[in-house]
């Protein structure tokens, strides 16, 4: 989609957007990920509080445990500045594993495990929350505004890294939210930089940042592709993984020691997370082998039962021919259209519904009792 030019640079729209919301008296609160785009977020909202006398810029951040080193070290100096009032909060919330195909998901500073088997521990001065969603993160309650001004949430958002950001940010008609059920707007301040000019800002202005993109880089992952999130989260991690095996190995060594499955993903690669066809094998046998008959887990089971039952059923509605083995049906709607997206997508149950999205998710509550749940009831 090619990019409308405007006057002014998108250094100075991003801090006009936070100055101004800072002159009408609202308050805002940074959430910090120790990442480069919550950073510059952090940064730029400082300049727009010392503008407009703002000072101290409120900042929240909930602890993952695990983040390659470097991050924690990284927020922990933003902590301590004097001109930001910093929240840092523990909520044991679960976190996806998708390298566990039978159990994905783990707990942050897990209250059921000794306190030295996790990858490590949160400064003294964090407090512990219990709510497990990251939109109550912040709240009028934790962050109250003045009396007849809003809350509002910065976020490092930015729509060159997603078409799904850029289409949400058109379908908000601004880069500001419409408030949430706790009554907070976002504000996306950035949300129209390239890495470029990330990278820059970062530079010609001296600002802080997190080391760990050096090394990674330093290892031959290219600027645009620089990512910092949980490595686990999803397979698109598996090459940072692999670097961070090498570039810090006794971090790694924790983390294996702590996820199943990070290691041998770490070795193999997407080997690990996807199924073996066998020499001669159909798409079609390798499913049925994989999915159903050898699938460690019985929800895995169920589920690809489920997917592949709806599948054929909505195949047989439109064509006499079979499902096809590979190329995908034309006609077939979503995902699923052949029996490789099957066995591809359905090895590990698809937990998250990610492209068999006619099936619920598997609730954190039903792997651990009272874990909770992403949407109402418990459900498989």
């Amino acid at each position: 989609m090619p990019r409308r030019r405007l006057a002014q640079n998108v250094f100075d729209a991003a801090l006009e957007r936070l100055t101004a919301l800072y002159q009408d008296g609202h308050r805002l609160v940074v959430s910090f990920s120790a990442g480069k785009d919550s950073g510059v977020c952090l940064e730029m909202a400082l300049m727009a509080a010392r503008a407009t006398n703002r000072l101290p810029v409120d900042v929240v951040m909930r602890d993952e445990e695990i983040m390659v080193p470097g991050t924690f070290e990284y927020a922990e100096r933003t902590a301590c500045r004097k001109e930001v009032r910093f929240r840092w909060l523990v909520a044991h919330q679960p976190i996806v594993n998708v390298f566990d195909r039978v159990s994905p998901y783990f707990w942050t500073f897990d209250p059921l495990l000794d306190p030295e088997d996790w990858v490590r521990q949160p400064p003294a001065f964090a407090e512990t929350i219990e709510d497990l969603c990251i939109e109550r993160m912040t709240l009028p309650s934790r962050f109250p505004p003045p009396e007849g001004k809003r809350l509002y949430a910065v976020l490092g958002l930015r729509t060159q890294e997603s078409r799904n950001r850029l289409m949400g940010l058109f379908s908000s008609g601004s880069h500001i939210t419409k408030p949430n059920p706790y009554g907070v707007s976002s504000v996306r301040p950035i949300y129209d930089w390239t890495d470029g000019d990330v990278w820059k800002a970062i530079h010609d202005n001296g600002w802080d940042y997190n080391q760990a993109y050096d090394v990674l880089h330093r290892l031959g992952v290219d600027r645009n592709r620089l990512r910092i999130a949980p490595p686990t989260l999803n397979a698109a991690g598996l090459d940072t993984l692999g670097m961070a095996a090498r570039a810090w190995p006794q971090w790694f060594e924790r983390v294996a020691k702590r996820l199943p499955g990070v290691r041998t993903a770490a070795l193999f690669g997407k080997r690990a997370v996807q199924p073996s066809r066998r020499l001669g094998e159909s798409w079609e046998a390798c499913f049925k082998r994989e999915c159903l008959e050898e699938a460690p887990a019985e929800w895995i089971k169920e589920r690809a039962r489920r997917a592949m039952e709806s599948r054929l059923s909505s195949h047989a509605h439109h064509s006499t021919s079979p499902f096809p083995e590979a190329a995908p049906c034309p006609n077939c709607q979503g995902s699923l259209r052949s029996w490789k997206d099957l066995a591809l997508h359905l090895y590990n149950g698809d937990p998250f519904s990610l492209k068999a999205d006619n099936l619920p998710y598997v609730e954190p509550e039903f792997f651990r009792k009272g874990a909770g749940t992403w949407g109402g009831k418990p459900n498989f």
